[in-house]
């Protein structure tokens, strides 16, 4: 291979590596605004819902969805989601796989019991009651 040549290749790649990063970078800032849209509807969501002092939760939650690092909706059945805000933010929350609820017997308060994620305790600051359609709306983001 002549010295041309090799310098075309070496420009190519390096123009695929700029084009890789840029996408990259991209990607990353279009999950963040989706994340921060979430957010803000969330927040905006609040001052429509119920707040709730406790839920009724018999055994562990049947599911839950992230909204950012401090909400999550955590459905105590299949029918009766909560939108939840955590005291702190968690920046393991939107990785995790599992997370824990702590409880008073049947019941889980709010500015008592706490999310567990990776090992450390979130304290619950508030519970909302939230309808079926409203939870789904949130977690799709409209």
């Amino acid at each position: 291979m002549t010295k041309s040549k090799i310098g075309k290749f070496a420009m190519l790649g390096v123009a695929a590596g700029l084009t890789l990063l840029s996408a990259t970078g991209f990607a990353a800032g279009a999950r963040t605004a989706d994340r921060a849209a979430r957010a803000a509807a969330a927040d905006a969501l609040t001052a429509s819902l119920e707040p709730v002092d406790s839920i009724v939760m018999l055994a562990r939650p049947h599911s839950w969805q992230v909204i950012d690092d401090d909400t999550v909706i955590i459905w105590a059945t299949a029918f009766d989601p909560y939108l939840v805000d955590l005291a702190f933010k968690s920046q393991d929350l939107r990785f995790a796989h599992v997370i824990g609820v702590t409880q008073s017997g049947s019941r889980v308060y709010a500015k008592f019991d706490a999310v567990k994620v990776g090992g450390f305790r979130y304290p619950i600051d508030n519970i909302y009651k939230m309808t079926r359609e409203e939870a789904r709306n949130l977690t799709r983001g409209t």
